[in-house]
């Protein structure tokens, strides 16, 4: 029998070539059967051999990770050691940003001089120094041993893992070009006109440092949502001891206790009803559209929102134990559907830099064999190292992916997590939840079936719904409101729980409710209206009117769509992508919306794990998927899918899940945000594409030994400035349908 995976998080991963140098670490091992590296999450998955016991195992997979330069933090199985485990790892992180912070900071003042000397040098046309060399080496140094200290961890453990990342490349760069200008500096040629390079190290780590920190900061934003779902469940608990109530912390709570829920509460435990009729929202644990009438005998799940009347419960299950706590535990251990698929730099790093040391060994072992001397053919080999100092190339990813989440942001796309760009440029399936996402999760009235005027009618219904929570209700409300009807005020009003109104509107009884509630006070019967009603409205929720003991009104409510979602879908299935909406709502319900949208496919009576195993058996079909939510139950599907995308009127809990918030409540952002990262991929091509035009003519020069100040100056900057003036027109890119 194989074994379930377990999870670890890793802290100070920062490219792909760090998850695959863990992935050979773990691979070495040989503990494991499998090993899965999750860059965007900064976790691994991976399941233990049949004969390693699983402590021994969680052991030798953080010994094997820690070796290889990072930390790990196993998962406990508890929510509690979650979250001691969680707020370990959030402390590190802090520390770590805090230093990051620093090092920016810092050798951004220092790189300050540099720029302005570096432009007065253009304006001039050179030919002196600026600042004075030795004020010059002071910076340097001060960056290359504080702010370029991360780069030389990493680049040694690249090195010792024989692989070439990024780190490797400013490390290489930098140095080089330190070197060499000490090298100028102290044998007294810098005082003759020899070109000093501290400019050039100062300014790579300098903006290499500042991408890093944009990095970090999105990533501690992402990631929110087991915090908000903490949040979520009340901390203080009304228990039932007999005739006598008191409130006591929720962890004290045990089966078996009386839990008491008051109307517009929250169930904190799961449990079955023993007293009370209500309405339950379960909307964001299960996907029903429309509160759901629940008495005595029946069962709640913590995070229910009771409206209409209070309940007693039977404790079953809290804390761990509960929905909402399995939920949480799906969430976390979610998969980001990482498709593994090595962004573009790193692929691009991994060739550039062996090229690099190759071509510079090159020059230096034919100029020594052409007889120039050792110290001539350094300088050369230096020279090379020095003009493929990747400032423009460490710019080009950070600056393009700043730019392309303010241009998000100008279209109403909150971008929390900027790796979700790269996936998102290749996404082929979207699927949407469907209350609160495609529809409005708020039921409307969409019809009256009425004996007489519809309009008197629906005043007196809203007269006694003025004083009631339920969605029903309230939709009758904003219906009157809508249609600026004068309202009477009720008297006498009472409300049944979990069945409906009454009250005198205007001198008239009144009776508002589910069917046998209005009958009870002998109405007349609603055959006719029944009758002749067309079957999509039966299949609705419905409120009956009985006024005077006659038959008055039916009146039909239900979720309606959003009058962008059509356009929306259209939009998507004109770029190709395949579109399908998993939904909790029942299916006759699903397939109604997806008909009128014209939805691909469409699945109901879904469960959050439904959901999950749904999307991980696309994914391992080599799906790029992104996914569109709203509530708790999207929670695990937000964290499994390659982008997620949030409600900005959803829950916290799938705020804190998703990559993306949409700002506005638009599933047309959707697609634009497809657009958007397709456009901000091909700027991340054409930057790279600038840097290395600059490095073709300048590289063969060095290596030819006709290498100038001017022409090395002029290279790096010119291809920074090309790169960030790409950035600024990425920047204000929208899609041709939203100018």
């Amino acid at each position: 029998m194989t074994k379930p995976a377990f999870s670890l998080d890793i802290g100070g991963m920062t490219c792909a070539a760090c998850a695959q140098r863990i992935e050979r670490m773990l691979a070495r091992d040989g503990g494991f059967a499998s090993i899965a590296v999750d860059l965007a999450a900064d976790r691994v998955v991976l399941t233990a051999a049949d004969t390693l016991p699983d402590e021994e195992a969680t052991r030798r997979a953080v010994g094997a990770i820690e070796a290889a330069g990072y930390r790990a933090f196993p998962r406990g199985g508890s929510l509690e050691e979650r979250r001691l485990a969680r707020d370990l790892r959030e402390a590190e992180a802090r520390a770590a940003a805090r230093w990051l912070f620093l090092r920016a900071a810092v050798s951004m003042a220092a790189f300050l001089p540099f720029g302005i000397a570096m432009v007065l040098e253009t304006l001039t046309g050179g030919g002196h120094h600026w600042i004075p060399p030795f004020w010059q080496l002071g910076l340097a140094t001060v960056v290359q041993t504080f702010g370029a200290w991360p780069f030389y961890r990493q680049a040694w453990h690249a090195v010792r893992g024989r692989t070439a990342t990024m780190d490797v490349l400013v490390v290489l760069g930098t140095g080089a070009a330190f070197l060499l200008s000490l090298w100028h500096l102290f044998d007294g040629s810098a005082g003759h006109g020899a070109p000093l390079y501290f400019e050039g190290s100062v300014a790579v780590i300098a903006f290499v440092l500042a991408g890093k920190l944009v990095e970090q900061r999105a990533k501690r934003e992402a990631g929110a949502a087991l915090g908000a779902l903490e949040a979520l469940i009340p901390e203080q608990v009304e228990i039932r001891d007999g005739v006598i109530s008191r409130v006591i912390p929720r962890r004290e709570v045990r089966p078996g206790m009386l839990v008491v829920v008051r109307p517009g509460g929250m169930s904190p435990v799961d449990g079955e009803i023993v007293e009370g009729v209500a309405f339950l929202d379960e909307s964001s644990l299960t996907g029903e559209s429309l509160p759901i009438r629940r008495g005595p005998g029946e069962r709640i799940q913590a995070g229910a929102v009771v409206s209409g009347g209070a309940l007693a419960l039977r404790v079953e299950a809290v804390e761990d134990e509960t929905r909402i706590a399995r939920l949480a535990r799906l969430i976390e251990d979610a998969g980001s559907g990482a498709s593994g698929r090595v962004p573009l730099i790193d692929l691009v790093t991994r060739i550039f830099v062996p090229a690099v040391l190759a071509i510079a060994a090159s020059a230096f072992v034919f100029w020594l064999l052409q007889g120039v001397g050792f110290e001539r053919a350094a300088i050369i080999a230096a020279s090379v190292l020095v003009v493929a100092c990747p400032c423009a190339l460490g710019l080009a990813t950070p600056i393009a992916l700043m730019a392309g989440r303010r241009a998000g942001a100008r279209l109403g796309l909150i971008v929390v997590d900027q790796g979700a760009f790269d996936p998102g440029a290749r996404i082929d399936t979207i699927a949407f939840d469907k209350t609160g996402t495609l529809t409005r999760g708020q039921p409307d009235l969409l019809a009256i079936h009425a004996e007489g005027d519809a309009n008197a009618t629906l005043a007196m219904a809203a007269a006694l719904a003025e004083h009631s929570d339920h969605p029903l209700d309230l939709a009758l409300r904003k219906a009157a409101d809508a249609r600026r009807l004068a309202v009477s005020a009720a008297e006498g009003w009472q409300a049944e729980s979990g069945g409906g109104l009454s009250g005198r509107v205007d001198g008239m009884a009144v009776r508002l409710g589910s069917l046998p509630f209005v009958q009870q006070g002998g109405a007349g019967r609603f055959d006719a209206l029944l009758a002749a009603m067309p079957e999509a409205d039966k299949a609705q929720p419905n409120s009956f009117l009985v006024v005077n003991g006659e038959a008055r009104a039916i009146f039909v409510a239900g979720d309606s769509i959003r009058p962008e979602s059509g356009e929306a879908i259209t939009m998507l299935r004109s770029e190709g992508l395949e579109t399908v909406m998993l939904s909790g709502d029942r299916q006759e319900v699903v397939d109604r919306v997806a008909a009128q949208l014209g939805i691909d496919r469409a699945l109901g009576a879904m469960k959050p794990e439904d959901k999950l195993a749904w999307l991980q058996a696309r994914i391992g079909e080599g799906r790029v998927i992104g996914f569109v939510g709203d509530g708790l139950n999207d929670g695990p599907a937000l964290q499994a899918v390659a982008v997620g995308f949030a409600m900005g009127t959803g829950t916290e809990v799938a705020k804190g899940a998703a990559s993306v918030i949409l700002a506005r409540p638009d599933p047309r952002l959707v697609g634009r945000f497809v657009a958007l990262a397709r456009r901000v991929r091909l700027g991340i091509g054409e930057n790279l594409f600038l840097a290395f035009v600059f490095n073709a003519v300048a590289i063969p020069l060095a290596v030819l030994g006709h290498l100038s100040p001017a022409i090395a100056g002029a290279a790096m900057a010119l291809s920074s400035i090309s790169v960030a003036l790409n950035a600024l027109r990425l920047a204000r890119w929208r899609p041709a349908e939203a100018r």
